[in-house]
């Protein structure tokens, strides 16, 4: 993994920041489903207000931080980072109809030697359980043989070594 091209999966108020942050020194694409919410990143404004309209306007015009709802855009990045909401029913049950769908996009996309990493707040076992064997079915690749993958706690620091090459 020589070049690192990443894949954000998600583009809501939790990632973008980290999605900015890592156009500053890598290829980084920002992918999600919603048209509207692509459009106006790429005009430069985010909407949530967790980004400066300077800072993603920096990041599109200078360092090639590209959003899109396109799956070929995605499709020859190496590092996917899903972070799609988990939102829980009537009954406070995590809803993970987001996260299977951001796992089959994942294995339309990934190739051999590939990493994604899934940063939503879910409970113990749901990477391994429910998000992996989407990806392997799609893919047809293996876990741990043809891709690697990790989980996140949202509560602590998101990816510490890249953070600090980074910086």
């Amino acid at each position: 993994m020589d070049q690192i091209k990443i894949a954000v999966i998600g583009l809501g108020y939790v990632v973008l920041p980290l999605a900015r942050l890592f156009s500053t020194k890598y290829k980084t694409v920002g992918f999600d489903m919603n048209q509207l919410r692509v459009d106006v990143l790429m005009a430069g404004h985010d909407a949530t207000l967790e980004v400066s309209d300077e800072l993603l306007q920096d990041a599109i015009l200078n360092h090639g931080f590209v959003c899109t709802t396109k799956l070929e855009d995605i499709k020859d990045c190496n590092f996917y980072v899903v972070a799609v909401p988990t939102p829980v029913d009537v009954n406070n049950r995590p809803d993970l109809k987001p996260l299977w769908e951001a796992s089959k996009t994942v294995g339309k996309v990934i190739s051999k030697g590939d990493i994604v990493v899934y940063e939503s707040t879910v409970y113990p076992g749901v990477t391994e359980e429910e998000c992996l064997p989407v990806v392997e079915k799609v893919s047809g690749l293996k876990f741990n043989v043809d891709f690697f993958a990790a989980s996140v706690s949202p509560s602590g620091m998101i990816f510490p070594w890249l953070s600090l090459a980074i910086i």
